[in-house]
């Protein structure tokens, strides 16, 4: 079932107005597949302006998002997979809630990073959201032969180390694109 996106005017602004609401968090596989869904009940393409691949590769992508399994697009270039991909962002939440501050996208109710917990610990109800738009829920990085593991992952930071920092802390991480791309595609 597809969620009624609020209006603009309308999205929570703290973490008690989130709660009040009655939003619920989904993990993006979840919200994929609602909002697939959704557009298949409406008989609505689940992305446009890709030719070829409708009775292949759409079918197989669609029962993959149905059952919630994990999507990897392989093929020779010019195949339209970075763009199946960035398209696939079209069928994410409309806008998503964010904590105001946090490294990692966190999900008010639920923050990951240690900058998101120590602002929802400390504000409580009170702390601020920001909403974040589908279109800033989609990274990409292309592979070529400078790419490091640091770039995707992210990587101890050395002058946080320097500052005293044990290497064992979270605070001392430099996220990465993959991080950096919580509850996003």
């Amino acid at each position: 079932m597809t969620r009624q996106p609020l209006e603009p005017a309308a999205l929570p602004t703290t973490l008690g107005e989130l709660r009040a609401s009655g939003w619920v968090s989904r993990t993006v596989k979840e919200e994929l597949r609602s909002n697939l869904l959704g557009r298949l009940a409406e008989n609505r393409p689940i992305v446009t302006g890709i030719v070829g691949f409708d009775d292949t590769v759409l079918p197989a992508l669609e029962n993959a998002i149905i059952a919630g399994q994990d999507v990897v697009l392989l093929g020779e270039r010019g195949q339209a997979k970075t763009r199946l991909a960035r398209l696939l962002a079209g069928l994410l939440d409309e806008h998503l809630p964010d904590v105001r501050g946090g490294e990692l996208n966190d999900d008010p109710t639920t923050p990951i990073s240690p900058a998101g917990k120590a602002i929802v610990a400390e504000h409580g109800d009170a702390t601020l959201i920001d909403w974040l738009p589908r279109e800033r829920r989609y990274a990409e990085k292309l592979a070529t032969p400078d790419i490091t593991i640091a770039d995707l992952i992210g990587e101890v930071d050395p002058i946080r180390v320097a500052e005293g920092r044990y290497l064992s802390d979270e605070l001392t991480l430099h996220y990465g694109l993959i991080p950096r791309t919580n509850r996003g595609i």
